[in-house]
């Protein structure tokens, strides 16, 4: 007898423990959600667990009517579809922005290349004044000393500089500014391509948590009707108390379930909102008008490959870098050549230097032709030639790298496909079967014919059925958006 009453009082502590919210984890697995509203289980209950001395106190478990659609507090929220949020994304996403940062860079890279092949125009204001100024004296009498300049001297000048030849430098980095330049688009089109990509997912998560929650839901409601049943048995002889502390516990474990998948919707919403660039406030109440589903596809795997080498931006940004390498390894090579630039000078002085002994202003002007020849440099030109001949061929195994890279993600992508859809198809019957074994086994408890045990895994065995559904529907859709993003598919 002692015994069995020290096992009552631990069985008391242990649903009251898990019955309290707040020693309950914050946190659930990344399990997520499905409509399922066809599996009938009758209306929502909500369950309140009042602690007490008494066998009827401990089950304290009372049942009182709630909205079917609990998810926490409600509030008036922001109805999206995925299309409108990738819309949104892509005005208002600030890792994108960078990214259209980074373009207008690249074009005044362009610009700032193209800007050497024109002349360059520079002007010189200047005041001198000396200590001294020299003079000389002619023999001849009476002629005084005549000086050779003044303390105040004064000059502007305007010098314009033309470079004719410069070994194809010029060339080579205009042509070069010009590919980084549609390297950088190409880097903006396939950020574009995860970033849609992250947001179906982010979506996708939303809908699943969303679908798990009812399942949970669901099952706390089924759950709860057993314990009310059990508890009535009890009252009337017909069970003992070690069936009532084994439903109660149940119901317990699965309320923490509930807890957990609340708790995970809306760290989804979270970050679904986030990516999206909208406030985090409107996470709160936040409505998606898309559904998950799915439609059975079968793509031929030579036409997604063709379609993937065609659309991909990373691999046209890969080709485009081995073109860029080229025009680095000639920019690299022109340094072993002459450059020839034409100097032209205008300018206006005082004293001027036509006229000696007189300090007014004059003007003057000059051309000169520059010829620069590199001798040796310690062989700086040849080291860098070799490194970029090296960095060429490394792009080059760079886009054969890709292109393999890219095989292997539409492989798995599509084989991710094919085994989603095939749990469809081996889940989808089950969740129906499932309800109607927990129906025949609730029959059959009250009845005297089935045990508790066997209503438990009927209640189990419906709880798994629904969620592996909900997954296989889930990694259907993340399947597809996966093939989408491998093939870079125009939304």
């Amino acid at each position: 007898m002692r015994r069995f009453r020290w096992f009552l009082v631990v069985g008391i502590v242990g649903i009251w423990c898990l019955s309290s919210p707040c020693l309950l984890p914050a946190s659930q697995s990344s399990m997520q959600g499905l409509d399922l509203s066809a599996v009938d289980t009758g209306s929502l209950l909500s369950l309140q667990v009042d602690a007490g001395s008494s066998l009827d106190g401990i089950v304290g478990i009372r049942a009182s009517k709630v909205p079917a659609g609990l998810t926490g507090s409600k509030k008036e929220g922001k109805t999206v579809s995925l299309d409108e949020s990738i819309e949104i994304a892509l005005k208002n996403n600030r890792q994108l922005l960078l990214v259209e940062e980074g373009e207008n860079q690249a074009s005044a890279r362009v610009s700032e290349a193209e800007s050497r092949q024109y002349p360059s125009v520079s002007a010189n204001v200047s005041y001198r004044r000396v200590d001294e100024v020299q003079s000389f004296t002619m023999p001849v009498p009476g002629l005084k000393p005549i000086e050779m300049g003044s303390l105040d001297n004064y000059s502007a000048e305007l010098s314009i500089r033309q470079t004719l030849y410069a070994g194809g430098r010029i060339r080579a980095g205009i042509r070069s500014a010009r590919i980084g330049q549609s390297i950088q688009s190409a880097q903006k089109d396939d950020f574009l391509r995860t970033l849609i990509f992250q947001i179906k997912k982010a979506y996708y998560d939303v809908l699943l948590n969303e679908e798990i929650l009812r399942v949970n839901l669901k099952s706390e409601e089924v759950i709860s009707a057993h314990f009310e049943t059990v508890q009535k048995q009890y009252k009337e002889g017909m069970v003992s108390n070690y069936d009532v502390l084994r439903s109660g516990v149940q119901l317990s474990n699965i309320r923490a379930l509930r807890i957990q998948s609340q708790s995970t919707l809306q760290r989804s919403k979270l970050y679904l909102v986030n990516l999206i660039g909208l406030p985090l406030e409107e996470s709160e109440g936040l409505v998606l008008s898309d559904k998950l589903s799915y439609e059975a596809l079968s793509p031929l795997y030579q036409e997604m490959e063709r379609l993937a080498f065609s659309n991909r931006a990373d691999l046209r940004a890969t080709q485009m870098k081995i073109e860029l390498q080229n025009e680095l390894l000639n920019l690299a090579k022109a340094e072993n050549y002459p450059t020839f630039s034409l100097i032209y000078n205008y300018g206006d002085e005082k004293p001027s230097r036509k006229v000696m002994g007189m300090s007014e202003w004059g003007t003057y002007w000059n051309i000169m032709a520059l010829i620069s020849i590199p001798v040796s440099e310690g062989g700086r030109v040849s080291a860098r030639i070799r490194q970029e001949t090296s960095a060429f061929v490394q792009s080059e195994l760079m886009l054969t790298d890709l292109k393999e890279k890219i095989r292997l993600e539409l492989t798995q992508s599509l084989l991710g496909l094919k085994d989603a859809l095939a749990l469809i198809n081996s889940q989808k019957d089950n969740v129906k079967q499932a309800g109607e074994g927990l129906r025949l086994a609730e029959i059959g408890y009250k009845n005297g014919v089935n045990t508790q045990l066997e209503v438990m895994d009927a209640q189990m065995a419906l709880d798994t059925a629904s969620k592996n559904y909900i997954q296989a529907v889930y990694q259907y859709a993340l399947a597809k958006a996966s093939v989408d993003w491998v093939i870079n598919k125009p939304r």
